[in-house]
């Protein structure tokens, strides 16, 4: 199982950053490969959704996750249901350092059913992680205060 921990200084308030990862419809408008999000189910500080991610001429993959958020804690955990993985959990914490300023925790573990493929994952993953955040960031400067 691949790890990894991350943690960025960022110039904003750690409400609006959570805001940003926690709303998911809005993935596909900003987030490298995420064609499609569908909300399956919804109530009080839980998601489940299924997340389309298509890269280049790959078909289309599914990966449906159960997302459990704390507003007051400004933090987000996601848990694998179903997809091309054997495992996926992903851990955000926002944490304020001043009004303008916040420290984001992400935290991610995942294992692709096929050795092959998560050797491979393994190998990207860097990249990959970096077009994330730099996703979340420019989200996060293309949003108003």
């Amino acid at each position: 199982m691949k790890n990894s921990q991350r943690e960025e200084i960022v110039s904003h308030s750690a409400k609006k950053l959570f805001d940003i990862v926690v709303d998911i419809e809005s993935y596909p408008q900003y987030i490298p490969w995420c064609t499609k999000m569908v909300i399956n189910k919804r109530k009080n500080n839980e998601i489940y959704a299924d997340m389309y991610v298509q890269y280049k001429l790959i078909l289309a993959q599914k990966f449906g996750s159960h997302v459990i958020f704390n507003r007051n804690k400004l933090t987000i955990e996601t848990n694998y249901i179903e997809g091309p993985l054997k495992d996926l959990t992903t851990n955000w914490k926002f944490e304020s350092i001043d009004n303008e300023k916040s420290k984001i925790i992400f935290d991610v573990n995942f294992e692709f059913k096929n050795f092959v493929h998560q050797k491979v994952a393994e190998t990207f993953y860097p990249l990959i992680e970096n077009k994330m955040i730099k996703s979340f960031k420019e989200r996060a400067d293309s949003i108003s205060d």
